[in-house]
């Protein structure tokens, strides 16, 4: 193999963990305003990683970018162009090149980038077209749904966002249908605002425990080990965001949130805003926004399509 690329295929060229690393930094950003975390940790990171996929890849005859050897997470292996890369340049790279404090040749980098990036993959499904899972996917050797990465991590997909019915279509053809572990499809359903879906999972990722252990919380061992982390990570982000979602300026309330269940609830917002309140029987109560001029960008969305309760 050549220098530097590790025998192991499942992970031999999995490196778009380093834009979900800036998406999070992002996210970490918008939430607190940190300047010093900005200028400290954010910046350089993005820099390494933007500057790694605009020098490691050739460009095709059309001067797109074209990410090969490459791989489609840990589930399609030798592929070209896979879709989480190419969805998560396009959800970061806008928002790398519109900081304020960016310089400007990181900046003409981001934009020269983003102009090079291909279109997002697509496959046909019983006539229907559907997000792919890469340009080529190459042979199958997991089961992840890498397509469904255009809604989370990387939210290109959404509530309150265009083509959310594509989107839809997209999950409702996914391969893999299970929840539990590693499985992201909670948080993904929450996203676009598919309740039953979401309701389920969360109930079913909540409710199941190994029982060889004392605490329920010890969830596992799924598909790697138990305690598992990531099986109460997606669960708790899901929950949140059936009751929260947050983008482009939006406070999305009760997104995925079933008529039927009672909460009450404190959560964070960009531009370090903080939402707390209660839905009792089916009405919003207690709603606070601080800070106050936060209130102009909350939408309830309590009212959902039929066919999703």
């Amino acid at each position: 193999m050549p220098l530097g690329t590790t025998l192991n295929q499942y992970i031999r060229y999995y490196w778009q963990d380093g834009i979900e690393l800036v998406t999070l930094m992002l996210d970490y950003y918008d939430m607190t305003a940190n300047k010093e975390f900005l200028k400290t940790y954010l910046l350089p990171v993005a820099n390494e990683i933007i500057t790694f996929y605009d020098q490691h890849y050739q460009r095709d005859e059309n001067g797109k970018l074209k990410i090969w050897p490459g791989q489609s997470l840990e589930t399609y292996w030798d592929s070209v162009n896979p879709t989480p890369e190419i969805a998560g340049l396009g959800f970061i790279l806008p928002k790398l090149y519109k900081l304020k404090t960016i310089d400007k040749n990181f900046k003409k980098l981001c934009q020269k980038l983003e102009k090079q990036l291909p279109e997002i993959p697509q496959r046909i499904v019983n006539g229907e077209t559907v997000i792919g899972f890469a340009e080529i996917p190459g042979p199958k050797h997991n089961q992840e749904n890498p397509e469904l990465y255009t809604i989370f991590p990387y939210r290109l997909y959404g509530a309150e966002k265009p083509d959310l019915d594509y989107a839809r279509k997209t999950f409702e053809h996914r391969i893999h249908r299970g929840t539990g572990g590693w499985y992201q499809t909670p948080i993904q359903a929450a996203l676009l605002g598919l309740v039953s879906e979401a309701e389920s999972m969360v109930v079913k990722n909540f409710t199941t425990k190994d029982d060889r252990y004392r605490f329920p919380a010890f969830w596992g061992p799924n598909y790697d080990w138990t305690p598992d982390q990531d099986h109460g990570s997606v669960s708790m982000i899901a929950l949140q965001r059936m009751i929260l979602q947050t983008d482009d300026g939006k406070i999305l309330l009760f997104p995925a949130w079933p008529k039927d269940w009672n909460v009450e609830f404190k959560l964070h917002a960009p531009e370090q805003t903080i939402i707390q309140g209660s839905f009792i029987n089916g009405q919003v109560e207690n709603l606070i926004v601080t800070p106050n001029h936060r209130k102009k960008d909350v939408i309830i969305m309590t009212e959902h399509d039929s066919a999703n309760q």
